[in-house]
């Protein structure tokens, strides 16, 4: 590790480059096969009545700050998710106009948020509870809320979430070999520490914890669990009555980042994926049609895959596919040319996603990564690339053409203003946090 303030020279890469090892490493590593791979061929997206008032958008945000303590690296993160709904009939005034005055998006929606706050290293609770049990009881506390006056917390939609899981976990106690049952509420390990045990521990976020550094690695993927249960939440109420079910068809429900989960609560994916089927078929069952829910993923292995595809080699970037292109990858194709995977080995995403990749070049030009959900019979065949494997998706098309903006790259409003809902300023950010522990 270089001295503080301490600048490379380069000369490091130019011995690493020039050296035998590398040599022998990049002579090592497999290259796609030279013949040329099956390439993507468009699907055509049927048009379909524009039927949607509303999208309901969910974004998180995280700022980490610096606690003075007395204790070295104390540190705590606060986290804010935003739910926003966007109502679209606000827009259809503006529809005349080729650029929409930024007013009318301010005008247009309106917001609740989530926050919590997760304490790190070297932050105790005034009681005298260690870090690791502080954060622990963070976790479950940030549940107790609900986005809907007279609906379920989140700590219920959890519980109803894992209900019947019945595979038991260990005592968070480093010096305890206790095995636990899952259970609602709080209790304490029989073990002679009698520590307090959370339901939520079965998720062992807390195992990633770290007792003498940052924690920005829990502390985020707490942030997405609540995101999470928050989608689960909102659709959970209206799939709570029959009143509620009539209107999910006229709703669209956005997340930014793709329909997964990673680390250690990609554990929960077939619960939301059996979660979102029940309450698709319910959806089905009452309006004859499946709810809409999409992500959209604005960087990572796809976004860069459908960059280079996208070049032409006379027209150069951005000129290989008109525009409202839909590409629909099966697995075979995303192991050949995305993501590797051995041939033997177990398809990619089968434990994390519980949505389906596709690929879309909007009116405006503008390259999409979307996911929808795996929540059809036909969704759940990763070789299947019929219309009927992605619900919904020409309605999901005729969104983002609609909603697509260049204020940013890849742009779409719900997700912006959802963004600009949830978004920590830095400075702000931490002077809330520091707040928090000034007498």
């Amino acid at each position: 590790m270089p001295y503080e303030g301490q600048r490379a020279t380069g000369e490091s890469l130019i011995a690493l480059e020039q050296s035998k090892l590398f040599q022998e490493f990049a002579g090592e590593i497999r290259m796609p096969p030279k013949t040329k791979g099956r390439s993507l061929q468009p699907t055509a997206l049927p048009l379909v009545p524009d039927q949607i008032n509303r999208v309901l958008a969910i974004d998180g945000s995280i700022v980490s700050e610096k606690i003075k303590n007395g204790f070295p690296g104390a540190e705590a993160s606060l986290v804010q998710i935003a739910l926003v709904s966007v109502d679209l009939n606000k827009l259809n005034v503006h529809s005349n106009q080729k650029i929409i005055p930024p007013s009318a998006f301010n005008q247009m929606d309106k917001a609740a948020t989530l926050q919590c706050m997760l304490p790190g290293c070297n932050v105790a609770k005034s009681d005298g509870t260690a870090p690791k049990e502080f954060f622990r009881s963070s976790i479950y506390e940030a549940l107790q809320g609900s986005v809907q006056k007279g609906h379920e917390t989140l700590l219920e939609t959890y519980r109803a979430l894992v209900s019947g899981r019945s595979s038991s976990f260990r005592c968070p106690a480093s010096d305890c070999d206790h095995s636990l049952t899952p259970s609602n509420g709080t209790w304490q390990c029989p073990c002679t520490r009698s520590i307090s045990i959370y339901e939520t521990d079965p998720l062992r976020f807390h195992e990633r914890f770290n007792d003498v550094g940052p924690n920005g690695e829990p502390h985020g993927e707490v942030m997405r669990f609540l995101e999470v249960i928050m989608l689960l939440n909102v659709l959970r109420f209206f799939a709570s009555s029959e009143k509620g079910l009539g209107i999910l068809p006229k709703l669209a429900f956005v997340v930014d980042g793709p329909l997964a989960a990673f680390g250690q609560f990609a554990a929960v994916v077939p619960y939301v994926q059996n979660e979102l089927r029940r309450i698709n078929d319910l959806c089905v069952a009452k309006t004859g049609k499946n709810i809409l829910l999409f992500s959209l993923i604005k960087s990572g292995q796809f976004y860069e895959h459908f960059e280079q595809l996208d070049f032409d080699e006379a027209k150069g970037p951005n000129g290989r596919y008109s525009p409202q292109t839909m590409l629909l990858p099966d697995i075979s194709y995303i192991h050949q040319s995305v993501v590797y995977r051995a041939p033997d080995a177990k398809p990619w995403g089968a434990d994390t996603y519980y949505g389906r990749i596709a690929l879309y070049k909007s009116k405006s030009g503008q390259r999409m990564v979307i996911n929808t959900p795996k929540v059809t019979t036909a969704s759940l065949d990763l070789a299947n690339t019929d219309l009927a494997a992605y619900p919904g998706l020409p309605e999901v098309a005729g969104i983002v053409d609609r909603l697509s903006t260049y204020l940013f790259d890849g742009g779409f409003v719900p997700i912006v203003r959802a963004h600009s809902h949830a978004a920590i300023p830095l400075k702000m950010g931490g002077e809330v946090i520091k707040s928090l522990f000034e007498k």
